[in-house]
């Protein structure tokens, strides 16, 4: 998994060919400086040119690639001496590098579309930010030009995925290890899983158009959820997964929900939450409360869901031991379907249809302000439960 996004770290050693994309993503991860924060600097004359910044930027990925290198055979007091300088380089490319190249990076691709360094950026900040469609075009771009470019080949082929272009995604990844490119720590499952998704791609789509068609009673449930960063909306799969929704139904009608927060967020997978210890003002540890009760995981029922990007899902410590706690995932994870993982799989039990944004852009403390049944069958949703152990 990758490192949650309001958590930055930096821990050597990285494995072998993962460098690049693990500094990227270290030094992406925070919040990044908007035009208008940057505006100042202009007006003084103090903003770096955009050579000198990439220049700045290039010197500190070689040197962090010559650390990475010489670490593991380092003695320990060099080796601490290893992790200060890398941990002063991140920082200062996090506060003075990047949040420059964050601003002129888009207006420099769109006035030199052949940059690929402006590509390179625009790359890795899409990505750090869930923005899949994005990067997944920059990247097609960048491998245009060069198809044996690593990053865009890894960035790319996963960000393809992200959007359920899973033919493109595959193609890519199976390119990127013809070439020897690959990067297996970050791309091997989604490698793995490409061409196998294209045909879960055409199931999944099948139940969404009938799902769609359905008309009165039929009708599947929804829930808004009105976060601190926007409204989210999500359809309930009662057909597929009836307790885990009667139970989630049951909740919101309770006002379980209001003023939880996500208590855990981690880039280019999911937001988790649903403990009642994330409330503010609760001393218990975020993500370790429940309901008071678990309910049967129901991904192991025939016709499960698999999870794809904005997949409603339970999160739990071990089968049947989930309760209130989900998790929004920003991309698709065969790691979590029954199939590839039958001891650890997750039971999907709705989608996101609006606000797909709003998930992507959600960090560890934002906030449900309220979450409010749209719509649901004319049933009582009375789940069953079990005595929590």
């Amino acid at each position: 998994m990758l490192s949650p996004r309001n958590r930055v770290s930096f821990e050597l050693p990285l494995c072998a060919g993962i460098l690049v994309a693990s500094i990227s993503l270290a030094v992406l991860a925070p919040t990044f400086a908007t035009a208008d924060d940057a505006a100042p600097a202009a007006e003084t004359g103090q903003q770096a040119s955009w050579e000198e910044l990439v220049a700045a930027k290039k010197s500190a990925y070689a040197r962090l690639e010559e650390i990475q290198k010489s670490f593991g055979t380092a003695q320990p007091e060099e080796q601490q001496k290893l992790r200060q300088e890398a941990g002063e380089m991140i920082a200062n490319l996090r506060q003075n590098v990047f949040p420059k190249l964050r601003v002129q990076a888009p207006e420099r691709l769109k006035s030199h579309p052949d940059d690929v360094d402006a590509a390179e950026i625009v790359l890795e900040i899409s990505y750090s930010e869930n923005s899949f469609a994005e990067a997944a075009r920059v990247a097609d771009m960048i491998l245009e030009q060069d198809p044996t470019h690593q990053l865009a080949a890894n960035l790319g082929g996963i960000s393809h995925f992200a959007i359920h272009d899973f033919e493109g995604a595959a193609t890519i990844l199976e390119q990127a290890r013809d070439n020897k490119v690959l990067v297996p720590q970050l791309s091997q499952v989604y490698l793995d899983n490409a061409r196998k998704y294209q045909e879960y791609w055409q199931e999944e789509q099948a139940i969404r158009a009938k799902e769609a068609a359905a008309t009165g009673n039929d009708q599947l449930p929804r829930v808004v959820f009105k976060t601190s960063r926007g409204d989210i909306e999500i359809e309930l799969f009662e057909d597929d997964a009836p307790n885990t929704v009667a139970n989630f139904i049951s909740l919101v009608e309770k006002d379980f929900y209001d003023g939880i927060r996500f208590h855990r967020v981690i880039q280019g997978f999911m937001a988790q939450g649903g403990c009642p210890h994330s409330r503010e003002g609760d001393p218990a540890t975020p993500g370790t409360g429940g309901p008071g009760y678990t309910i049967d995981c129901e991904v192991y029922e025939e016709g499960a869901r698999r999870h794809f990007a904005g997949s409603l899902s339970m999160a739990h410590a071990g089968r049947d031991s989930g309760g209130s706690q989900f998790f929004l995932t920003h991309l698709p994870t065969p790691h979590l379907n029954r199939d590839m993982n039958p001891n650890g799989a997750h039971t999907v039990f709705g989608r996101v249809v609006n606000g797909m944004d709003v998930v992507a852009d959600l960090e560890v403390n934002d906030e449900i302000l309220s979450a409010t049944v749209t719509r649901k069958r004319d049933h009582e949703y009375k789940p069953e439960t079990n005595p929590e152990s």
